[in-house]
């Protein structure tokens, strides 16, 4: 799976410019730490989890063989392409542990690696592939430990929590759930203790969520005495809330949480049509079985995508698809659970031969079982073709619908598919125009919070003083005293009313602000609507 993935990313990038914003950034984030004019780790930035930066740095200094690899980010879609099969590899060996037979299995597994939002997100460089590989690894030796009560998956499913704290926030409704599932788990098993229940039960709750509270602690403090903030993805500038209330979709009204209610409804049924088929499934076997195993790693991934749903009505992050991405590998374990062997239904040794009216017993519920294992698996197969089109279409995939058109349609292109294939490009020209300059180590001062394509894009990153610089607060303050030759801003407006430029001089954009003369402006070419400005600083604020 990892080759395909592999080549839907080549073709993403490389044939139709269908570059993912947020993981073209976290590879912009890695090349600063080891190449800006002041690489250091703190560069990381304390907003988003660390880890999908942090894995892409053994990548990075390859570009010095294969510009490519960051100047137009393909290492991070190589990256996620990995981590993808990865989780197609823990799903296909969580259904072996559980008894899911091979030919059932195989299709469960395809079902899932090839839903078009799976593929598209293995190839296009977002944490999503990282995050939902960590979350099929927690449910996976989650339910090793349900089944065995050995206490080694109990300690590799704490450390798989942690490492999907670091890569995503919202592992936090992962642990949420973990928690009172194990505590009821280790209360129920612990009858009749000498040591008594409570004890046993502290223990292991505390080895399946320190790891995360570890994370947790360790992450806010390095961020406390870096930035003298523990908590940047609420209280910095650039955090998500700042990022959606610049948009205007913070504090939506009753009528507009309903609404959206609607909408993120409909685009999880998108993804998964027949999801709520496949979940009363398996609710209706766990208890024909009364076996509540079944519903522990349904329960993991549901506490996500409440999570995510309740952020997405109240306005907390962006309207995009990708938010309930969750739902597929919900939808699989689902199935999974529900086809899987009552355990312990088979002991070794050879049975003695059962009444007659026992033996239609049983083929009667061998019978049913299979109808229920097909029902299932047609119910998850019909997220492949649904899924296709909510990735292609822009009303429930407006942020990728028309580059994935603009790349697939070989005829005439719409307006919006030129627009949308042409992203990038202006910021790209921009680091090209401003090394033909010639300006000098730290003579160009810009925010890379919106600029990190044309830093990353430049073939001599040292010649920007970007926003992680150590020194970038007292040379914005002054930056005629710091040598600073030229400013580069985009427009005073959404995102852009974020700029650290056009936060410190009110008016920069538009005119200068007293303190600078235009050199040029870049009209973007794209959807994004960045018409860069560059001006030359011509006198000290």
């Amino acid at each position: 799976m990892a080759s395909l993935y592999v080549a839907v990313a080549y073709a993403l990038v490389f044939w139709g410019n269908a570059l993912a914003g947020d993981g073209v950034s976290r590879v912009a984030t890695a090349n600063r730490i080891l190449f800006s004019r002041d690489p250091h780790l703190a560069a990381i930035g304390f907003v988003w989890s660390p880890l999908p930066n942090l894995v892409l740095l053994p990548l990075v200094p390859f570009k010095f063989l294969w510009p490519a690899l960051v100047q137009q980010a393909f290492a991070g879609n190589i990256v996620s392409s990995l981590f993808m099969a990865g989780a197609v590899w823990q799903l296909l060996g969580f259904l072996r542990e559980i008894g899911v037979k091979r030919a059932m299995r195989l299709a469960l597994t395809a079902c899932f690696a090839l839903h078009p939002m799976i593929v598209l997100f293995g190839a296009n460089s977002m944490s999503e592939a990282q995050f939902i590989f960590f979350l099929l690894f927690v449910v996976r030796y989650l339910v090793r430990w349900l089944r065995t009560n050995e206490s080694g998956p109990l300690v590799v499913t704490g450390l798989g929590l942690g490492l999907a704290y670091l890569t995503r926030y919202e592992a936090v409704a992962a642990a949420a759930a973990v928690l009172p599932i194990v505590a009821i788990a280790s209360y129920m098993r612990n009858v009749g203790s000498r040591a008594g229940r409570l004890p046993l039960v502290v223990c292991d709750c505390l080895i399946a969520c320190t790891p995360i509270a570890f994370a947790f602690v360790i992450w806010a403090l390095a961020s406390w005495l870096i930035t003298g903030m523990p908590f940047q993805q609420f209280s910095s500038v650039y955090g998500n809330a700042a990022q959606v209330q610049a948009e205007g979709l913070l504090h939506p009204d009753r009528a507009q949480e309903i609404l959206w209610a609607r909408q993120g409804t409909t685009w999880i049924l998108a993804l998964e049509p027949l999801v709520a088929l496949v979940a009363l499934i398996c609710v209706l076997r766990s208890l024909s079985r009364r076996d509540a195993i079944i519903l522990a790693p349904v329960l993991v991934l549901t506490a996500v995508i409440a999570f995510m749903f309740v952020a997405y009505v109240t306005g907390m992050i962006p309207r995009q698809l990708r938010y309930l991405i969750v739902v597929v590998p919900l939808a699989s374990v689902m199935v999974g659970m529900a086809v899987a062997p009552t355990r312990n239904t088979i002991l070794p040794g050879k049975p003695a031969r059962p009444p007659r009216r026992f033996r239609r017993s049983v083929r009667a519920r061998t019978f049913r079982g299979a109808v229920v294992a097909a029902v299932a698996v047609l119910a998850l197969a019909a997220g492949v073709p649904t899924g296709a089109v909510a990735v292609l279409s822009p009303l429930t995939n407006p942020t990728d619908a028309y580059q994935l058109q603009a790349l697939l349609n070989q005829g005439p292109q719409t307006a919006e598919q030129q627009l949308a294939s042409k992203r990038w490009m202006t910021d790209r020209s921009v680091a090209a125009y401003i090394d033909s300059l010639h300006p000098g180590r730290g003579s160009v001062l810009v925010d890379d919070f919106l600029g990190f394509v044309i830093v990353m894009a430049s073939n001599h990153p040292d010649e920007f003083v970007i926003t992680p610089d150590r020194d970038f607060q007292p040379i914005l303050a002054d930056p005629a005293q710091a040598g600073v030759r030229y400013l580069l801003v985009p427009p005073d407006r959404h995102l852009g009313s974020l700029d650290a430029l056009n936060r410190a001089y009110p008016h920069l954009y538009d005119n200068g602000g007293g303190i600078a003369t235009l050199v040029r402006e870049f009209d973007d070419v794209s959807d994004l609507g960045t018409n860069w400005r560059l001006y030359s600083l011509t006198s000290q604020p």
